[in-house]
């Protein structure tokens, strides 16, 4: 029963955000609540596990998230973001907006960008092509999260860290099951894509078009001005330092870090006419930067916080009983993992967890290797996007909505969907391969 007072705090958590609570407010609140419930000692824990998570997830992702955020700056303010927007827009259409963001979103990724460092890159290209096509900005961070979060992640031969863990438990290779992760993104894609139609009509029914706030307004008028002096940036010679740091990383290796130098430094020098102001827009980044960091920081300690429970351990327990029980084997890995992946808060975090359990008693009983880490990876998507998310936290921060105005259309494309594609998943399965 201590995994109730887990869920309990993660409701309390979701609730105060939905009130429009500072997130690291409610992160406190929920986490002291899940320690005094769960029977732990409140500072001992406090200090340790949940600012151990705190703290490592920030120096994991600090310097990331500070380039980043330069690095979006800059393509905002050159113009560079406006001209690949319309560079989009003029491919594929105004009525094909929201497709071309979200495939914007899974060709960053499956090119080995990390999600919020993609996340920052698409959030300029995003409010530009949704204020030409008068789109709400509420959708804002479910369409980036849609690209970078979802359907992508379940392709084959991706280089996301989810798709190289099972590798290492099951000997297999990141081309595990292609047919499989093929028709499940193919299925979650076009989910996704018929959830956005109908809440873009529900929209236009309503009135509701793009609203823009004063700083979002002042970055949109620099553009404005670049295209109506004839300044704007080439479209094709925009897209090249977005196009260098998949190239930094996949071709030459190099830390994460080093890749986003490339693309500002690429930023600066094609687009150096337009640059002005770069003290201030190199501040207005550090702060944006410092405030994503810390708010997800708070978010992700959560997670520590959870799996020092007595309920997670309980939880783990059970899954491993449940697994040798002679159950459908894929049923119970994919529910074990997007159990494990919504407790963690993470797609890594919890399928690790279920890898290390599951995978050695799975492969003795028979199970097919490569299908396991296909179901997996698949269902490594589902509830690691819960409210105590730390990539939720930083695209909603980002796009500067609320988690009441934007948490629930995540929710559908994050979550709801993904989640039914893992379960469908382990019904093609058995269509596919022996498993």
């Amino acid at each position: 029963m201590n995994i109730v007072f887990v869920v309990l705090g993660l409701v309390i958590l979701l609730t105060l955000t939905l009130k429009k609570w500072n997130v690291a407010i409610a992160a406190l609140v929920s986490v002291v609540f899940i320690i005094a419930c769960s029977g732990l000692p409140i500072m001992k824990t406090l200090t340790n596990a949940y600012l151990l998570g705190f703290t490592n997830f920030l120096k994991g992702t600090w310097l990331m998230l500070l380039l980043g955020a330069v690095l979006s700056k800059i393509i905002d303010i050159t113009g560079a973001a406006r001209s690949i927007s319309n560079l989009i827009i003029g491919a594929l259409g105004i009525k094909r907006a929201i497709p071309a963001v979200i495939i914007a979103g899974a060709l960053l990724t499956y090119g080995g960008v990390q999600a919020m460092v993609a996340c920052f890159a698409l959030y300029p290209i995003t409010l530009a092509i949704f204020r030409k096509a008068n789109l709400p900005r509420y959708l804002i961070p479910a369409v980036i999260g849609a690209g970078i979060f979802t359907w992508v992640n379940m392709l084959p031969g991706n280089p996301a860290i989810v798709n190289i863990i099972p590798s290492q438990y099951l000997g297999t290779t990141p081309m595990a099951a292609p047919a499989l992760g093929i028709i499940a993104a193919a299925i979650a894609f076009t989910l996704t894509i018929i959830y956005f139609s109908y809440q873009v009509r529900k929209a236009k029914k309503l009135g509701i078009g793009f609203e823009a706030d004063e700083d979002t307004e002042k970055v949109l008028a620099q553009s404005d001005e670049l295209i109506k002096n004839g300044n704007l940036p080439n479209p094709w010679l925009s897209l090249v330092p977005l196009i260098s740091i998949a190239v930094t990383l996949n071709v030459f290796k190099a830390d994460i870090a080093i890749a986003l130098f490339v693309g500002i430094l690429l930023c600066v020098i094609f687009f150096w006419k337009n640059l002005h102001g770069i003290r201030e827009a190199a501040s207005d980044a550090a702060n944006e930067a410092a405030k994503i960091a810390i708010l997800s920081s708070a978010i992700v300690g959560i997670g520590s916080v959870i799996q020092a429970t007595p309920g997670f351990k309980q939880t783990i327990k059970v899954v491993i009983e449940s697994g040798k029980s002679g159950a459908n084997p894929l049923l119970i890995f994919t529910i074990a993992t997007a159990i494990l992946c919504g407790l963690c808060a993470s797609a890594m975090g919890g399928l690790s967890t279920t890898l290390a359990a599951l995978a050695k008693p799975f492969m003795q009983m028979g199970v097919n290797a490569a299908v396991l880490h296909r179901i997996g990876v698949i269902a490594s998507t589902s509830l690691d996007s819960l409210p105590h998310s730390g990539g939720i936290v930083a695209v909603l921060t980002i796009a500067n909505v609320s988690y009441k105005d934007g948490y629930k259309h995540l929710f559908m494309v994050t979550v709801v969907i993904t989640l039914f594609v893992a379960l469908l998943s382990t019904l093609i399965a058995p269509l596919l391969y022996s498993v």
